[in-house]
């Protein structure tokens, strides 16, 4: 899952760097996926033709899902002992679901149930209803789920739980178009991302990043608007905004950013590559190919739009033509700072 980051702060180069390289290397892990970014799929046979509505039902249950907290113990126990602290502390439904996320993954589901039972909170319901989730007859859980969901449309939760469980249960058509409503509901909150993250699990979590073609001051989010509105005409200021927006999660606010930079520059190609970087939709990764290439071609000297090309290629899972692209990068201006994170993706992918 795509994890959230702190609203009000930018994230610093290095730790952007760091996140970066962190996927790249975690996506390796699914084998044979880069394959497919760059290969076309097989043919079915004529007497075989693809229902692409169902899909193989998923064993076990769907989990309960909840953002991450920085600081938060790995470890099942510990993090079981951790959330128990924090309900203790401050009570309520967010902190009942992440105790009932915590004792399910230290497989004490009784216990997980014990915590949701006691509230009557629609979430809590949608949590419990996971819980019960049984693979062999999945119905009982989903009528449960799809109640919930009826009487919280806008519970993001809720929505995304049922959305969930219908995809494990098999039922693709019904639980995407539930995680679309999900994602286009607030496409930048958590379980926007989460639900756009689970309707392309081809795809790395999250979306491509944007790196800065100079290194900036790091500042929070808070001070790089007010500096951004302060001087509406310094169109760099208002990249730097859009860069540590995307840094945050977000990314519609970013692509505001980039466009009031353009109109006080519109041929500043990084507000460009900024933009289109902001709104990469995994729905058609296409629509952004379609309008960096041409930022590539048109300033082979600008290392920005290449760089961020091979981004969005590995996001694709296409290692092969990302590293390509990266080596001319890396080739480029040795002293921008693009070109030294080009050769530092090219040592890890």
């Amino acid at each position: 899952m795509a994890s959230s980051s702190d609203p009000q702060t930018g994230v610093p180069r290095g730790r952007l760097l760091a996140l970066l390289i962190g996927g790249v290397i975690a996506a390796g892990v699914i084998v044979g996926l880069a394959a497919l970014a760059t290969q076309d799929p097989p043919t079915p046979p004529v007497s075989a033709p693809i229902d692409r509505s169902v899909s193989d039902p998923l064993p076990g249950q769907p989990p309960i899902v909840v953002p991450p907290v920085a600081g938060a113990p790995t470890a099942p126990e510990k993090r079981v002992a951790w959330a128990v602290a924090r309900r203790e502390a401050t009570p309520g439904i967010e902190a009942d679901l992440r105790l009932a996320a915590a004792q399910v993954a230290a497989a004490d589901t009784s216990a997980a149930q014990a915590t949701l039972g006691s509230s009557g909170e629609a979430s809590a319901q949608a949590a419990l209803a996971l819980t019960q989730y049984d693979a062999a007859e999945p119905e009982k859980a989903l009528a449960v789920l799809a109640s919930v969901a009826t009487t919280a449309p806008t519970d993001p939760f809720v929505q995304f739980s049922y959305g969930e469980a219908l995809l494990w249960s098999g039922q693709r058509a019904a639980g995407e178009k539930t995680l679309r409503s999900v994602r286009d509901a607030s496409p930048d909150s958590f379980y926007g991302v989460a639900a756009d993250d689970l309707l392309h699990p081809a795809m790395p979590s999250g979306y491509p990043p944007f790196v800065l073609a100079a290194a900036t001051k790091d500042g929070s989010l808070a001070t790089l608007k007010r500096q951004a509105a302060a001087a509406p005409n310094d169109a760099q200021a208002q990249v730097t905004y859009g860069a540590a927006l995307i840094g945050a999660g977000q990314r519609m606010a970013a692509v505001d950013a980039f466009d009031a930079a353009l109109v006080v520059d519109p041929g500043l190609v990084e507000a460009k590559v900024g933009k289109i970087i902001a709104g990469y939709a995994k729905d058609n990764p296409a629509g952004s190919f379609g309008q960096m290439g041409p930022l590539v071609r048109d300033n082979p000297s600008d290392p920005s739009p290449r760089l961020h090309l091979a981004l969005m290629l590995l996001w694709l899972r296409d290692s092969d033509t990302a590293r390509a692209e990266l080596r001319q990068v890396a080739a480029s201006d040795p002293n921008s700072p693009l070109t030294q994170i080009a050769k530092q993706l090219l040592a890890t992918i």
